[in-house]
């Protein structure tokens, strides 16, 4: 009875093997064809590349750290910086009341000037809530007559030309801070509450252990504008980009890089101790065999107030290319005299008019020297005064070497 009721149970066996056996391979064979495997959570920094920043965020993050690194702005500070120092007025402005926003851009429409009539050695400085103030004497330039290529330790003299201080005011950006709202007292906390605190601390603490996504371009820009709105180093950051934008301490690239060409030709020929040539190789050096060119008119400059409220007078040397057609081109103060002059003798040659140079009875572009002499003016004797073609007429120009060394009255 035993043994016949063995076979039975071993086929139920079977049968059961068979059927969990069977099943096992259609759900894996369904799992396979339908739904895929889901893949394993990962951190979302590593599932998904960072977003680049936009060149907002980019400035917006730049700035939020220089504002970090600012200290604020001092009035002892700024005295230490300034008083007792020359320095520029980048933009040449004349007058004895400049103002200024918080980006340092000039507010309305002064005269602009010559650099050499905007020196300045500050006298005060007064730092309020809303504005920079600073009082300085303005200063001209007055050269001493040195060629580029000279060796000179000091190149210019300065000459105080301003009757009363110049009174420089500078818009500062106001400092906001935020009021601190004072918290009320709160009763015990409930086991629940307590309970609820300390799963968050739980969880907040496990995703501090995660790494952490980049700011978006949106959290930089937010960032910078809340320090901005309540960090006195952002208005330090402010004041200082717009004194660096109104005054250069001395003659920089960035200053150089916005006089006219015939003042840049100097310096940059005066920084390699040479004189200036012009680069096209077609313009020649009178020489021997030439006829060199010929003023056609006289050429009288105009000299200003403070020239002549001064006595500065004398002798311009410019280097000067004139073409074939008898034209002044390319023009490179060669000794300078400074206090606005040098601008009115680069105007006098540029309306002047040459007979052109000639070699064999062709006419060609030659570089020469050229001398435009101011002098001190009397009521008789002021532009103006003497009719054209009159025998008191004197020529105040003349062409020189190529080398530097002019020859007057020829």
């Amino acid at each position: 009875m035993t043994f016949a009721k063995q076979p039975s149970r071993l086929m139920t066996a079977a049968l059961l093997c068979g059927i969990f056996s069977t099943l096992s391979s259609a759900q894996q064979t369904a799992g396979s064809e339908v739904v895929a495997p889901a893949p394993a959570a990962t951190p979302t920094s590593a599932a998904s590349p960072a977003t680049p920043a936009t060149p907002a965020a980019s400035v917006a993050t730049a700035n939020a750290a220089l504002v970090k690194s600012t200290p604020p702005l001092t009035e002892d500070a700024l005295r230490a910086r300034y008083v007792g120092k020359l320095i520029f007025l980048r933009g040449s402005y004349l007058g004895d009341d400049l103002n200024f926003d918080q980006d340092g851009k000039v507010n309305g429409s002064p005269t602009v000037a010559s650099f050499t009539l905007s020196a300045f050695e500050v006298r005060k400085v007064k730092l309020s809530k809303h504005k920079l103030e600073i009082e300085a004497d303005r200063y001209g330039l007055h050269y001493f007559g040195a060629l580029p290529y000279e060796d000179e330790s000091k190149s210019f003299d300065k000459v105080k030309i301003s009757k009363k201080p110049v009174h420089i005011t500078i818009a500062r950006e106001l400092i906001v801070v935020p009021k601190v709202k004072k918290e009320k007292k709160k009763n015990e906390p409930t086991p629940q509450e307590l309970a609820a605190a300390q799963t968050l601390k739980t969880r907040n603490d496990a995703t501090a252990t995660a790494p952490p996504n980049p700011p978006t371009s949106g959290a930089a820009v937010e960032t910078y504008e809340a320090l901005a709105a309540v960090s006195p180093a952002h208005s330090a950051m402010l004041m200082n980009k717009a004194l660096d934008n109104i005054f250069a301490k001395d003659m920089d690239q960035s200053m150089l890089s916005h006089l006219p060409d015939y003042w840049q030709e100097y310096f940059n020929s005066k920084s390699q101790h040479r004189a200036y040539m012009p680069a096209d190789a077609n313009i020649k050096v009178v020489s021997e065999g030439m006829t060199p060119p010929k003023v056609l008119n006289s050429i009288d400059p105009s000299s200003n107030e403070y020239a002549q409220k001064f006595g500065i007078a004398g002798m311009e040397l410019l280097r000067t290319v004139v073409d074939a057609s008898g034209t002044p081109r390319q023009i490179a103060i060669a000794r300078p005299i400074g206090f606005g002059l040098d601008e009115k003798a680069v105007d006098a040659v540029k309306k002047s008019h040459f007979r052109p140079a000639m070699v064999n009875g062709q006419a060609v572009p030659v570089v020469i020297d050229m001398v435009v002499t101011f002098r001190i003016y009397s009521n008789r004797t002021k532009p103006g005064s003497v009719a054209k073609g009159a025998k008191e007429a004197v020529l105040a120009a003349s062409v020189g070497d190529a080398d530097g060394d002019a020859n007057l009255g020829r």
